[in-house]
């Protein structure tokens, strides 16, 4: 009994080895006879019967191939999206469709836009147009017809532009206005003039920036600095704009338009100025 199992257990142990063998190295048994494949590892002979059986009903096999003329469902093409099938876009295939027709222009539509979106751009476009008017009409912060803060009508608090400090700040000031007019008058003179080393040589705007704030916070009470302010930040201006129009190019003539914008900020700068100053006179 004892050999019969031992016997029983070698022989397993051999087929489990040759059957290893043979999948992992089928050339170590090419002496061997083959065995048999199972018919469930034969599936092409399965198909092989059913067409001979589709041949043998007189129904010739033709596979389908999709064409841009006839494609397989579901055609895509003419299958709604989820967002045009839920209602949120319109169907690109109503674009030429007439109102009133299935995927035009229906009630609550204007235009291809719904109610809702009609409205909002209506409100949107309203609300731009009111914010653009309060922009160009809103209060300066005084009325610029007002002639109560002009010069000689307020005013000057003597002592705090008596101190040297603020007299020094209107004696350069006062020296600011001098150059213009004598630089204005070599314009004149000479159109061709080279002015900007005097400009730049002369009028340092930070300096003269704090020399008119200087004054104006020391001479004037609020209500007055509203309206002197507005002078102080023009002349400055004034005075930016017209270093950069007197530039000329050595051996080049200003043109005639040239000229023009030279000549006006010379005449903006003198008339700011002498505005500022009219209010210590």
């Amino acid at each position: 009994l004892p050999g019969m199992w031992s016997a029983k257990y070698f022989a397993v142990a051999a087929l489990v080895g040759a059957a290893g063998v043979d999948a992992f190295a089928p050339a170590s048994l090419a002496g061997l006879p083959a065995t048999r494949p199972a018919a469930a590892c034969r599936p092409q002979r399965g198909l092989a019967l059913r067409m001979a059986e589709t041949k043998e009903e007189g129904v010739e096999y033709k596979p389908v191939i999709p064409t841009p003329e006839a494609p397989l469902p579901p055609n895509y093409k003419d299958e709604p999206t989820l967002f045009e099938a839920q209602g949120l876009v319109e169907s690109s295939k109503s674009t030429n469709m007439q109102p009133g027709e299935s995927g035009g222009m229906g009630q609550g539509e204007f235009g291809g836009l719904t109610r809702r979106e009609a409205i909002g751009g209506g409100s949107a476009v309203g609300i731009g147009s009111l914010a653009v008017l309060w922009a160009v009409t809103r209060n300066p912060g005084y009325d610029k017809g007002d002639t109560s803060r002009d010069a000689g009508k307020v005013e000057v608090n003597k002592e705090a532009i008596a101190t040297p400090e603020v007299k020094k700040a209107l004696t350069e000031v006062a020296a600011i206005q001098a150059t213009v007019e004598d630089l204005e008058k070599k314009f004149r003179a000479d159109n061709n003039v080279q002015l900007s080393g005097d400009i730049k040589a002369k009028f340092d705007i930070v300096k003269i920036r704090d020399d008119l704030n200087k004054l104006t916070f020391a001479a004037f009470d609020e209500d007055t600095q509203i309206k002197t302010d507005r002078i102080v930040r023009n002349i400055i201006q004034d005075l930016i704009e017209l270093e950069q129009a007197v530039k000329l190019k050595e051996g080049v003539a200003r043109s005639p338009k040239r000229v023009s914008n030279t000549d006006k900020w010379f005449k903006q700068a003198s008339s700011d100025l002498a505005k500022f100053l009219a209010y210590f006179k």
